[in-house]
Parts: C-alpha cells; sequence; structure tokens
C-alpha cells in the first residue's frame, strides 16, 4: 500500500524565488531599523533624556508647583498655608555615568504640602475628591496600598496620578511621620545652565 505525499514540490521558478528574497529582505531592514530606533531610545533615556533650554525648565518648575497647588485646593486646603518643602535633588536624578556636557544640569523640580486633616475620615474624603477629580480628567487613577498597622500612616491609603505634562501627584502618608502629605513630582529634567536652588 503506498501513501501519497501532500508537500508540494519545490518551486523551481526564479521569479518566485526572487519575490521570497525581497520580502525577507524587507522584514529584515525593518528589523534592523526597528532595532536601532530602540537602541538609540534607551540611550537617550540612559543619558537622562534631551535637555531643556533654562527658560524651559523654569516653566516646568512653575508648572509642577501649579499642578501641586489644583490639587491642594481639591482636597480643601490652601496651599500658601500648608507648604512644606521645595526640593530640586534626588539621588536618582544624578549623572553617574557622564552623559552631560559642561553647562547641562540635572534637577527634579518637587514641591511637598502638608494638609492637615481633622481625623482618618476627613484624610479619606480627600482621597476620594482627588479621585473623582483626576478621574473626571481622564487620567489613570493609581491607589497605593495602606502602610501596615503599627508604621506611621497605617491603614492609610494613598493615590497617585500623572497628568498630561508627565507631573506625578500623589496623596499619601509620610514615610517616617505618617502625616498625609500631598506631592508634586516634575520628574528628573536635563537643562541648560546651573543647578538651581528653588526658594
Amino acid at each position: 500500500m503506498t501513501t501519497t505525499s501532500n508537500i508540494a514540490p519545490a518551486s523551481g521558478d526564479p521569479a518566485s524565488r526572487t519575490r521570497y528574497r525581497g520580502v525577507a529582505l524587507a522584514i529584515g531592514g525593518a528589523a534592523v531599523v526597528l532595532l536601532l530606533m530602540g537602541l538609540a531610545s534607551y540611550y537617550d533615556s540612559l543619558s537622562g533624556g534631551q535637555v531643556m533650554s533654562e527658560t524651559a525648565f523654569r516653566e516646568r518648575m512653575s508648572q509642577t508647583e501649579e499642578a501641586g497647588e489644583e490639587a491642594v485646593w481639591t482636597v480643601g486646603s490652601d496651599p500658601d498655608a500648608v507648604i512644606d518643602q521645595k526640593n530640586m535633588a534626588d539621588p536618582s536624578c544624578a549623572d553617574d555615568f557622564g552623559f552631560d556636557s559642561e553647562g547641562v544640569a540635572r534637577d527634579q523640580p518637587t514641591v511637598t504640602w502638608a494638609p492637615d486633616f481633622a481625623d482618618r475620615g476627613a484624610y479619606t474624603a480627600a482621597v476620594d475628591a482627588l479621585r473623582k477629580s483626576w478621574s473626571a480628567e481622564g487620567l489613570s487613577v493609581e491607589s497605593i496600598p495602606a502602610p501596615a498597622k503599627g508604621e506611621p500612616g497605617g491603614g492609610l491609603p494613598g493615590i497617585r496620578v500623572t497628568n498630561e505634562d508627565g507631573i506625578e501627584l500623589s496623596l499619601r502618608p509620610d514615610w517616617y511621620s505618617g502625616k498625609a502629605i500631598l506631592t508634586a513630582d516634575g520628574g528628573c529634567v536635563r537643562h541648560e545652565g546651573y543647578s538651581v536652588d528653588w526658594e
């Protein structure tokens, strides 16, 4: 008894082989381009991103503070009355590999407020108010798990969002004191000029 093979013989048509080679070369070329784009993006990310002008960086500082102030108003506090600190330095925002040329600095504009909530219920209501406000803006809101019982701020969940300008806003208990803090973080930015003090 004989069986019939379903495998078609390889085509000996030169035009077919040429088309196959053309498709293979096109796919290979696209893969190389994508790889190079990925490597360029990785290098840019590793080096810290594009360099802003000093003017653009100062606008970023203002943008960060304004975004945080809006959130503080949302939770029912006056930003000027409850501001805690302004900071430009973060250990993770450093030129550890020497990518920055002379005249380029890195700073991370961050502002913290310490709204005074009467009790846990008031804090929870503030978290809910921010969730509602940010969700209405179409932002993706992330819940921050509450610290464990016995830890500072134990049982108080937090909330975090990144707005359309790439500024991270959060309300959560402070890691050390357990006191509620609202933070606006403008992210690590490379900019022309020297590191600045934000008063």
